[in-house]
């Protein structure tokens, strides 16, 4: 084991001990039965946890249940797909990701315009041979424009347009070729045959 892991394994059992005594009666030391967390939190009545503490995180973490969520459901998971394949069958190095926060791609000197950027993200991003981000591929279903969404987008792709990454949008009635060719076109890659019109669809399309 190398130093630096040893030193990391080191912190985390001192941050499990640490929590396990706070959390037992006073007086009492270590059981042959480990206590289970009734509450999430254990805190002074009255008072809020500072979640900023690493230490108060891994607590309420410890006191709670979790299940896993599907990251992109179905029609986006066909974009997707398409997308996946077409990036890989062209041979140049890209990649392909989902669901990418953009305060993981970008960054501004402006405090202000991180934070309202920092949380959103895009369903799919492409990056080229050195890991750049290229081009964002969002999926826009049948119930996508609703609420404040038209104004999120547009966040989003001003971002993106200022720091040089390609924005393309697909929806339920798009083809699987229609999504490749925007793919390519945005990439700037040979054009193909166009679209069939008897390709598969997305989604039903819309009345």
């Amino acid at each position: 084991m190398t130093g630096d892991k040893a030193a990391v394994l080191i912190v985390i059992v001192s941050i499990v001990l640490l929590i396990y005594f706070l959390a037992a009666p006073a007086g009492r030391g270590f059981s042959r039965r480990p206590r289970r967390f009734r509450t999430a939190y254990r805190f002074e009545q009255g008072t809020t946890p500072d979640l900023k503490d690493v230490g108060q995180q891994l607590y309420a973490v410890m006191g709670a249940s979790f299940q896993k969520r599907q990251l992109l459901n179905r029609s986006e998971y066909q974009t997707f797909k398409i997308v996946e394949d077409e990036i890989a069958a062209a041979r140049r190095g890209y990649r392909v990701f989902a669901q990418t926060s953009l305060g993981e791609i970008l960054s501004s000197p402006s405090d202000d315009a991180v934070r309202s950027i920092n949380s959103k993200r895009v369903d799919i991003l492409i990056v080229d041979q050195g890991g750049w981000p290229v081009a964002a591929v969002e999926y826009q279903g049948s119930g996508h424009y609703q609420g404040t969404a038209a104004a999120r987008d547009a966040v989003k792709k001003e971002a993106l347009r200022k720091a040089g990454v390609r924005y393309v949008e697909v929806s339920e009635i798009d083809s699987a070729e229609q999504i490749r060719s925007r793919v390519r076109e945005q990439l700037g890659w040979q054009m193909a045959a166009l679209p069939n019109c008897g390709a598969p669809r997305l989604g039903r399309q819309r009345a």
